[in-house]
């Protein structure tokens, strides 16, 4: 596993930000990735890892710049894309409301359960779910719930929580995407994104439930989402082991206990490499070598604030300087797309990997505008 930075431009000062992180516990080790864009294809520009994929009492595996990684909500890029490719296809439209979606929702359940999802939410289309305005409660743990359906748990939600007129940033716009992409393919999630996004974009390294290399820890337990279900007054008793670190299976609660380690707001696993190929389709304005993937504006929709700092999956603001767009994710995950620079940033790091989890984003947006201040300049002296 190379564990060499590229180039030689910046080694010194990415090498002690990195260090001085691990040092200061932020996280136990991560990897970055940096690429531009160029008429051939991409250059890399940095390439390295730092510190260690796995702490357990049997001792230390250190990270890898090929070590795969729990993306968490980075996942919702990849429901993106998928969603965007059936736009491009013709098979959904951005304003496609949720009511005319055969098959959205199991017909078997009971009748005044539908209409009640009718009501509450048969009028939101695609376009909403993407950019979070559909104002679409933000979390709950369906698995708090296991042995009644996604329906039945969602109405009853949607009835507490009636969606508001606002931006809310929500996993279960996305859970509602993952079955829009299963009603439309008649597969599974993972099934899907694989043929709808894998294989075209030649991801390689990208997988859900059995990751396709050495796999970075995450933490040790649900220690997190433990106590917000706590907070709501709700229980569950199937926990993983907190004195085990989480590896190979998705951190996030609902993905693992309630959908099965698929899911259109997390579960998928990856590596940096392909995350940054993830990233170009953006840049190269919906095409992949050169071959025409989304329609050239339906790529663009995608990085265009449709108000409260949010595109099409993607977020915009101060995560991401220099004008980019992304997205995180809780593991310690952040993708950064730059177009101004042609740069894509990838920063994966097991922040949950530590005695005390802290906010990341600070670092991320440190190590942004670092690489930017580096590499971001495409042409002059």
């Amino acid at each position: 596993m190379s564990r060499a930075l590229r180039g030689g431009r910046g080694d010194g000062v990415l090498d002690a930000e990195f260090r001085k992180a691990i040092d200061e516990g932020l996280f136990a080790g991560a990897v970055l990735r940096v690429e531009r864009r160029t008429d051939a294809g991409a250059e890399l520009l940095v390439e390295n890892a730092w510190g260690d994929a796995l702490r357990s009492d049997a001792g230390r595996v250190p990270m890898g710049t090929d070590t795969i990684f729990d993306i968490a909500s980075i996942t919702k890029i990849f429901t993106t894309t998928a969603v965007l490719r059936l736009v491009t296809t013709g098979r959904l439209g951005l304003a496609t409301r949720l009511e005319s979606i055969p098959g959205l929702f199991d017909a078997r359940v009971d009748p005044a359960v539908l209409a009640a999802l009718a009501a509450a939410i048969g009028g939101k289309d695609i376009s909403s779910l993407l950019c979070h305005s559909s104002g679409i409660h933000y979390w709950y743990p369906f698995y708090a719930r296991r042995g009644e359906s996604f329906e039945v748990i969602l109405a009853d939600v949607l009835a507490r929580h009636p969606p508001r007129n606002e931006v809310v940033y929500s996993d279960l716009n996305f859970m509602i995407l993952g079955r829009v992409v299963e009603a439309l393919t008649g597969k599974g999630i993972d099934a899907a994104v694989g043929e709808l996004v894998f294989a075209p974009l030649g991801l390689s390294r990208c997988s859900w439930k059995a990751p396709r290399g050495a796999v970075a820890a995450t933490e040790f337990g649900n220690r997190i989402e433990a106590g917000m279900v706590a907070d709501l007054g709700l229980s569950f008793g199937g926990w993983r082991d907190s004195g085990r670190p989480i590896t190979g299976e998705p951190n996030d609660g609902n993905c693992h206990y309630f959908f099965g380690d698929a899911a259109g707001h997390a579960g998928l696993f990856a590596d940096a490499r392909d995350l940054c190929r993830l990233g170009r389709l953006y840049l190269d304005d919906g095409r992949v070598d050169g071959a025409a993937y989304l329609e050239p504006h339906i790529a663009a929709e995608a990085s265009r604030d449709h108000g409260g700092a949010r595109g099409l999956g993607f977020q915009l603001g101060d995560n991401y300087p220099g004008s980019g767009y992304g997205h995180t994710g809780f593991t310690g995950t952040y993708l950064h797309v730059n177009a101004p620079s042609g740069l894509v940033i990838v920063l994966l790091a097991n922040r949950l990997h530590v005695g005390t989890p802290r906010d990341l984003n600070p670092f991320r947006k440190g190590i942004s505008e670092l690489a930017l201040s580096l590499f971001g300049r495409t042409e002059g002296p």
